[in-house]
């Protein structure tokens, strides 16, 4: 992966890797994957004592088929993961999120939570979305989330009722899927060229 700032744009179709955090660690992993082509990622993260980590992957997928599979192995006492995935389909694409926590029997006061969102813009587009949490503990707080479907058509009557055309309604709807991690980048000039290279990957929509 290619590092900008705090994000990193995925650029191999192929990828895995395997993140330790230490005791008292704190980490924010931020993945961007607009790439024209088939993704398999395996990501595999280990968590010990106080540590913290923050996950967000936001796809655009346009006639592909894209896999995430993500691992989160929580080893240690008191630790906090967080992982938000956000899938935009279009055309004949195919996405399958699986996120997995592993909460140790004898572990204490562990977090965890997941999030997994994303929108359709065809009929023929089609996102997967599993959160898995395997706990052998009662001792842990621990939530998830999915939510697969089109845009809400109440949103873009509003956008337009301001003026915007639809297409560009659209768009911006669309760019609220990578907003948590456009608003981790502080170099405004930066997030422009992001947005608008987001935009250009969208493409022309009717």
């Amino acid at each position: 992966m290619n590092k900008n700032n705090e994000v990193y744009f995925l650029n191999n179709k192929n990828y895995s890797n395997k993140i330790y955090l230490n005791n008292n660690e704190n980490k924010e992993l931020l993945i961007i994957d607009i790439i024209k082509d088939d993704v398999d990622m395996n990501l595999d993260i280990y968590l010990q004592n106080n540590s913290n980590l923050h996950l967000v992957i936001s796809s655009l997928n346009n006639n592909y088929k894209k896999v995430f599979n993500i691992n989160v192995f929580h080893n240690g006492n008191e630790s906090e993961s967080k992982c938000e995935v956000f899938g935009v389909n279009k055309n004949n694409s195919s996405t399958s999120f699986f996120l997995q926590a592993y909460i140790k029997d004898d572990s204490k006061a562990n977090y965890c939570e997941q999030k997994i969102r994303g929108v359709l813009l065809s009929d023929n587009a089609e996102i997967k979305g599993k959160p898995n949490l395997i706990i052998d503990t009662n001792n842990i707080k621990a939530k998830h989330a999915l939510a697969i479907g089109r845009l809400n058509l109440a949103h873009i009557f509003y956008l337009q009722s301001k003026g915007i055309k639809k297409s560009d309604a659209i768009k911006l709807l669309l760019l609220s899927y990578f907003n948590v991690i456009l608003y981790k980048i502080d170099d405004e000039k930066a997030k422009e060229r992001l947005m608008e290279r987001i935009f250009l990957e969208i493409g022309e929509i009717q």
